[in-house]
């Protein structure tokens, strides 16, 4: 059996929030390749596929309850 990391897995899909706060161009391209180095391998030719999201900020109404985004898909 392979022996990995704890910081080194074998994924499918890798899915994070990055805090909207100070956010900047440099701090996503940290995230990206941080999880390309954890997840995604350099030497197999797998097909690294990036599906951006960007969430909408809540009503007040939950925002009060402590809702700091919204995603809402389907029609």
């Amino acid at each position: 059996m392979e022996k990995q990391s704890a910081t080194t897995h074998k994924a499918g899909r890798a899915s994070l929030t990055i805090n909207p706060h100070n956010q900047d161009l440099e701090k996503v391209h940290r995230v990206v390749a941080d999880i390309l180095s954890r997840f995604g391998c350099g030497g197999c030719g797998r097909i690294a596929f990036l599906d951006l999201h960007f969430l909408g900020d809540p009503g007040p109404d939950l925002t009060k309850n402590g809702v700091i985004s919204v995603d809402i898909r389907g029609g």
